[in-house]
């Protein structure tokens, strides 16, 4: 079975390169050249479990539902009549864009200090590991400074795109603020992001090739365990060092294994699982409903692990008829961006970044409909900095 589904992506990937139909980017490329770089890993597997056919099976109801909802919904919906060259800079509203990169600047800092106000109070020794602790299970409401994580990665969605029109400072600020926000986390989500982002724009720009991006895709592996690997002595006291090989069968390889570990939720609570960030918000204004934490329960396969590939939460809620569902969801919405993006919208071109970004961590998780409430936010932001017929004299009304 695993030989016949790596066969089959195969070929989806090189048919989809040899009739050109999309790029590497493409929402179908992604997801079909993905998932078989993780099943061609597999057969030098020496270290994991074997995959089970439960993944199997999520996987086969995955990609094809995905790829032909995608396929169809970018084909049926109509090529813009005055298409930009999707290499070309984006026009922005500066007005808007200079407000929140200046409130960046202010907020970023400050929300960093808060943290370590509170980290500061136990043991510095584990800091880095404390600082993790903190943003899973703290409680700390810091107002209007939550929103920098979310400000910061829209600006870099923008700026990376309306670069040169910007001062190579500013954009170098971004980058700067994007950093404290990953520090002040612990998470290295953010600085995938605000790498793939950089990667996505300079190809489509025709700045680099392929080649480059593969030779990036190593170093930000190799960056990664280093990150990991200092966060886990600072854990362990040095009793314990993760090994390259560790981290990569860890967080490339062991989501899809572990998958098998995990079934179906019982506890009859509509989408407890997908909707988390919903239920969230929704207590947060009186509501009573389970809420489930961040950090999902380790299970050992045979190296512990706590990432169940995107499948999980629908897995979890809806059985295969939810990765079915999901898959044509994903796939409807993905198509539809990179329509926005291939249109030439300055909106549709920052926004398909995200897009992108989600689509390369399938193999490790959801970061769309388990983050429900930051992905509005990010298209808010993106479409406020976005919009040349918003000015100042308008909220004067």
């Amino acid at each position: 079975m695993s030989i016949g589904i790596l066969v089959f992506l195969g070929v989806l990937v090189v048919a989809f390169t040899v009739l050109k139909i999309g790029d590497v980017f493409s929402p179908w490329f992604l997801t079909a050249a993905i998932w078989f770089a993780i099943l061609f890993l597999f057969l030098f597997n020496d270290i994991l479990d074997p995959l089970g056919p439960q993944f199997y099976t999520s996987l086969s109801i995955w990609v094809p539902i995905f790829c032909v909802s995608s396929l169809l919904t970018y084909y049926a919906l109509p090529a813009s009549a005055k298409r930009e060259e999707k290499a070309t800079s984006i026009d922005i509203n500066k007005t808007i864009f200079n407000v929140l990169f200046y409130l960046s600047l202010v907020m970023t800092p400050f929300y960093l200090y808060r943290i370590m106000q509170t980290i500061m109070l136990f043991d510095t020794s584990d800091m880095l590991y404390n600082l993790r602790l903190m943003a899973i299970y703290g409680d700390e409401n810091y107002g209007i400074l939550n929103y920098t994580y979310v400000i910061n990665m829209s600006l870099l969605a923008v700026a990376i795109w309306h670069y040169p029109k910007i001062p190579l400072w500013k954009l170098l600020a971004i980058y700067f603020v994007c950093s404290i926000s990953a520090f002040a986390i612990m998470e290295k989500g953010m600085i995938f992001f605000f790498l793939a982002a950089t990667v996505f724009v300079l190809y489509e720009k025709k700045v680099i090739r392929v080649r480059t991006i593969a030779l990036g895709a190593i170093a930000v592996v190799v960056l990664f365990y280093l990150i990991t690997s200092a966060r886990e002595q600072a854990d362990t006291a040095d009793e314990y060092k993760l090994t390259f090989l560790d981290f990569f069968a860890m967080y490339i390889l062991s989501p899809a294994v572990a998958y098998e570990r995990i079934g179906e939720d019982l506890s009859g609570q509509f989408g407890s699982n997908s909707f988390y960030t919903i239920y969230l918000f929704l207590n947060r204004f009186g509501g009573d409903f389970e809420v489930h934490t961040k950090l999902q329960n380790f299970v050992w396969v045979p190296i512990p692990t706590n990432v169940y590939t995107i499948f999980q939460p629908f897995f979890q809620d809806f059985g295969q008829k939810g990765v079915a569902f999901f898959a044509f969801f994903y796939g409807t919405l993905s198509g539809w961006a990179y329509r926005m993006f291939h249109n030439g919208s300055a909106f549709g071109k920052s926004a398909y970044i995200y897009i992108a970004y989600v689509l390369m961590l399938q193999f490790f998780q959801d970061n769309l409909i388990l983050s429900t409430v930051l992905v509005l936010q990010f298209f808010f932001f993106v479409w406020l900095m976005t919009q040349d017929k918003i000015h100042i004299y308008t909220f004067k009304k």
